[in-house]
This record gives structure tokens, C-alpha cells and sequence, in this order.
């Protein structure tokens, strides 16, 4: 069954966890049989080939070349057409497809269901069959996922496994598949077979170009059938669709929260579960758990370029998703209710830590006085309270706050700055705390009330300032 050299035996079947073959050199487990087939041919015999630049070997002369040409910058495989290059002859071919489909426009093929245009007929086919057709025979036994052919679901187990045999020569990152490893190459050698005819931005695989293309386009042709709402990407819709279905099978072992996606659970664990964060700032030297996450940070906090202004209060933004969040609290709509108490917010994640206070079911809970907190975030800032700790230290006067929303709201008292303004008598106040209290001078509303003597006041201090006075005319 298996031509290996006579060190290696056949593959052994195994039960644990649905990994088939076990290699008997390594001892790795393997769920599917043409991935432990590739795995194996890396103990078939030594690296011969070695290159003199980085000393990166390799099983065969033709894969030399083709590391080579990452370190010379050599392209000889041109476009007839466009005179476009490449360091790899399949990369040429898949460019010149492009130019086959433009030459061919004219005849395409309509998908009957969704009426999505495809170039082949056998690709609308294949469309046809994986997207529309419901029989899927084939079951997934960890996670019940169903398809259509036995190839996709043998794919699909790949990733219950951890088996990652495929290996990049530069950076050493190790990939389930190897479409995933050849799309990943194009980033060491910046030969993208497909470009973007709007802007020249290159991709590894035409689908990933299709979607680009939205953006210059402004085609959202994935549309929610409840609210109707559009979305340039079908996996943005397939996300979105939780919303209304509330379904959120995916629960963190560890504090119970749960997700709508695998990938949003997969996020949590690597945030807030797991000590590892490989991503370090150049400046400050904070680490984060992504790239992401460290590219944000250094928009944020770092970067002089402000180019989102709002058009009421005059704030700058680095970041768009901040701008628009902000945005959101000048409007006076509060579309998410509490069914408790009835309540209004503005976004859903602070209707989510809102509901907390309710089932008293926090997930984050104090190590020193065991008090209940919805992030984590909110955690860290009040065990502070407890370790004496003050991080955040004013430039001008030195002086030092345990939270940074603290910090912000006394930099306001040495720049004079006084951003929040009553619509009715103009004063503006240094934090919005302060003005809600002055606009009940003009509501006249006296929202609390004192139990013994149901005297009623226009903010909280004044009503406890009157409980303890209420109290000692008692005794």
C-alpha cells in the first residue's frame, strides 16, 4: 500500500480522537490519510539540497530554485499580454486565466437559485451542488457538520486535528492545507496572481479578489431575509444572522460565556483566557494577543493622524470603528431595552454587562473581596483599589489615578478645556456626570427620593447629604 524506505512500516490505525494513522518514526497521529501521506515523506530521506544564503534545505533541486528566487527577487515567468512577472510558472497560469475570462465574458453562466455569475459551467456546477443542494450525506462525527462530498468532509476533519503538515520554508508557520501554505508564500514573495483593476492591490486566490472588489464597487450583494440588511461578504452575513436567531453554541470552558461563531470563541480564549501575547509595541512595549489588536493600539495611542472629526463635538478619532461608536452617543436613540427594569442603551454590549447586575451572574469575580464584575477590564481596574496601584500619572502635575477615564477627566482642569455644554443655558461642564446633574435645574425633575420623610431631590449627593441630617432629627 505504501513505498517508503524499510525504517518506515505501515501506518497504524488508531482510535483516540479520530486520528487514523500514527507515524512510527515521529509518533504523530494523523485523521486524514493523504496529509499522513505527505507527513511521511519528510522521514523518506534527508534533505539534499541546501541553500547559501540562509542554509534552508530541501528534498529536491526544483524546490532550491524556487526558495532562491525569494532571495535574488528573480521573476522570469512573464505575461505575454500585460508583461506581468513571476517567480513561479502555476502563479503565471493562474494569472493568465484572468485574461482568459476577460476574453470570454461575453459567455457565462448563471447559477439558477441565486442568479451569481460564474465563467465555467463547471464551476457554476460545483457552486450549485455545495451551496444549494440539500442532501449532504456526509456527517461530521465531532461536530455534526454536514456535506455534500466525502473530499469536503475530509477536508473539514483536518481541522478537529492538530495536524498542521505543511510547513513554510521562510518563516517556519505550519498550515492544515496546502492551498492555505501556497496562499500564505505569496506574502514572502510578493508575486499575487490576481490584481484589483481599481486600485493594482494584489490576491492570492480570485475569490479573495471578488470580495475586494465590493468595496469599489459598493455591491453588497448578501442580503439578511429578516431585517434586510446587506453585506459585502457572506461570511459577515452568516455572522449576522446570530442576532436574530440568538443562537450562540459556542461556550468557553472556562467562565461560561458563550459565542454565535467558532472564531469569536477562539478570540475570547486567546484574550482572556491565555497569558500568551506575542504581539509587542515598539513604543511602550504592551503586548497584545494579534497583529490586530497591536495595529489598533498603535492607531489609537500612538499615531499623530486624527482624520475622523465629529461634526458635534469636534472629537478626533484615529480609528473609524471608534469614530462611529462615538457618533452613537449623540444620538439620542436607545434601541436595546432591559426586560427587567426598562432601561435603554445605545449599543447591545452595554445592555449585555447591564444584565449582569440582574442574575448576579458576573464572570469575573475579585480575588480579594470576591465582588462580581461583567469584563474583565472593569476587574483589573478595580483590584487596583485593593493593591494600592496608580499607572495612569499626570504629565503636568504628576499626580497619579487608577484609571485612565480618571487621568482624562483632570488633564481637563490644566488645558481648561470644558467639552460637555447644557443645550439650554449653553454652560459647559469639564465630564458628562456633572451636566446631567445641572440639566435637572431645567427638567425639574427630583428623581431621588428619601424612604422616611419622601423629601425629593435633583442628584444623589444631595439626597444623602439630607439622609444623614433625615436620620440623627430621628434619633
Amino acid at each position: 500500500m505504501f513505498s517508503y524506505q524499510n525504517t518506515l512500516t505501515e501506518p497504524q490505525t488508531v482510535p483516540a480522537e479520530g486520528n487514523q494513522y500514527t507515524c512510527d518514526v515521529c509518533k504523530k497521529s494523523f485523521a486524514v490519510l493523504t496529509t499522513f501521506s505527505s507527513h511521511r515523506r519528510t522521514h523518506k530521506q534527508q534533505s539534499q539540497y541546501s541553500c547559501d544564503v540562509c542554509d534552508k534545505s530541501f528534498y529536491n533541486k526544483s524546490n532550491l530554485k524556487k526558495h532562491q528566487r525569494l532571495h535574488t527577487g528573480e521573476r522570469p515567468f512573464s505575461c505575454s499580454l500585460c508583461n506581468k512577472s513571476y517567480s513561479d510558472q502555476s502563479n503565471l497560469k493562474k494569472h493568465l486565466s484572468m485574461h482568459r475570462d476577460e476574453q470570454i465574458h461575453n459567455r457565462s453562466y448563471n447559477c439558477d437559485v441565486c442568479k451569481k455569475v460564474y465563467f465555467r459551467e463547471c464551476t457554476m456546477k460545483e457552486h450549485y451542488q455545495r451551496v444549494h443542494c440539500e442532501v449532504r450525506p456526509f456527517k461530521c462525527d465531532i461536530c455534526n457538520k454536514t456535506f455534500v462530498t466525502r473530499t469536503d468532509l475530509k477536508r473539514h476533519k483536518i481541522l478537529h486535528s492538530n495536524d498542521r503538515p505543511y510547513h513554510c520554508d521562510v518563516c517556519n508557520m505550519s498550515f492544515h492545507y496546502l492551498r492555505a501554505l501556497k496562499g500564505h508564500m505569496f506574502m514572502h514573495n510578493n508575486d499575487y496572481p490576481y490584481s484589483c483593476i481599481f486600485c493594482g492591490k494584489g490576491f492570492h486566490f480570485q475569490s479573495k479578489l471578488t470580495i475586494h472588489v465590493h468595496v469599489h464597487t459598493g455591491e453588497r450583494p448578501y442580503v439578511c431575509d429578516v431585517c434586510g440588511y446587506s453585506f459585502s461578504e457572506k461570511n459577515s452575513l452568516k455572522s449576522h444572522q446570530h442576532v436574530h436567531s440568538e443562537e450562540r453554541p459556542y461556550i468557553c470552558d472556562g467562565c461560561k460565556k458563550s459565542f454565535s461563531d467558532q472564531s469569536g470563541l477562539k478570540s475570547h480564549l486567546k484574550r482572556m483566557h491565555s497569558n500568551e501575547r506575542p504581539h509587542s509595541c515598539d513604543v511602550c512595549k504592551k503586548a497584545f494577543v494579534s497583529k490586530v489588536e497591536l495595529r489598533y493600539h498603535i492607531q489609537r495611542k500612538h499615531c499623530e493622524v486624527r482624520p475622523f472629526r465629529c461634526d458635534v463635538c469636534n472629537k478626533t478619532f484615529a480609528v473609524q470603528i471608534d469614530f462611529k461608536a462615538h457618533k452613537i452617543l449623540h444620538n439620542k436613540e436607545r434601541p436595546y431595552h432591559c426586560d427587567v427594569c426598562n432601561m435603554s442603551f445605545h449599543c447591545v454590549t452595554t445592555l449585555k454587562g447591564h444584565m449582569f447586575k440582574h442574575n448576579n451572574d458576573y464572570p469575573y469575580s475579585c480575588d480579594f473581596c470576591g465582588k462580581g464584575f461583567s469584563s474583565q477590564s472593569r476587574l483589573k481596574d478595580h483590584k487596583r483599589v485593593h493593591t494600592g496601584e496608580h499607572p495612569f500619572v499626570c504629565n503636568v502635575c504628576a499626580k497619579s489615578f487608577t484609571m485612565r477615564n480618571s487621568l482624562n477627566r483632570h488633564n481637563l482642569i490644566h488645558t481648561g478645556e470644558r467639552p460637555h455644554t447644557c443645550d439650554v443655558c449653553r454652560k459647559s461642564f469639564r465630564d458628562k456626570g456633572t451636566l446631567t446633574i445641572h440639566q435637572v435645574i431645567h427638567t425639574g425633575e427630583r428623581p431621588f427620593v428619601c424612604d422616611a420623610c419622601n423629601e425629593s431631590f435633583g442628584c444623589r449627593k444631595h439626597l444623602i447629604k439630607h439622609l444623614s441630617l433625615c436620620c440623627m432629627k430621628r434619633l
